[in-house]
């Protein structure tokens, strides 16, 4: 299977704003005169596993996607203009239903890898624990920004 452009792309973004969170963590371990090689470690550690989870993640979309039928596009009535389509509810087609368990399945296993980090840089004495277990949370701190960021772009 080939990677995506859009793929390629957004973790590339990804793993621009998960850099600078790293970086900027590792400053304020600096500037408490905490760093040392197992911070630096740790923060390789988790920032990795950070990257790496979002990029399995948007990969098995990826997949389900290409495995869904095309659809053509509904028909609407000039009597009804799509309303009555808006409401009804269509039943779940098999792709979609296995796409779904494809996605729920994916998700725990990425989990189960990211507990297994976490566990790592926790016992490990190489790896420092904060650093290791903070930058796991950078995703969902880069993807916050960026909704934040475009929001205000549709605005302007």
């Amino acid at each position: 299977m080939k990677v995506q452009p859009v793929v390629k792309a957004e973790t590339q973004k990804m793993a621009l704003g998960v850099g600078i969170l790293t970086v900027l963590m590792i400053a304020v371990f600096l500037i408490a005169r905490q760093f040392d090689l197992t911070v630096l470690l740790g923060a390789l550690l988790g920032s990795g596993a950070a990257i790496g989870n979002f990029f399995f993640m948007a990969l098995t979309v990826q997949k389900i996607t290409d495995d869904m039928p095309i659809l053509p596009p509904r028909e609407e009535n000039e009597e009804n203009d799509g309303e009555e389509d808006a409401k009804r509810e269509e039943p779940l087609s098999e792709e979609a239903i296995q796409g779904g368990k494809r996605m729920r399945l994916s998700y725990t296993m990425r989990m189960l890898v990211m507990i297994g980090v976490a566990a790592l840089g926790v016992w490990l004495p190489q790896f420092h624990p904060v650093s290791t277990l903070i930058p796991l949370l950078f995703p969902r701190i880069v993807l916050a920004l960026r909704g934040l960021f475009a929001n205000k772009q549709k605005e302007a």
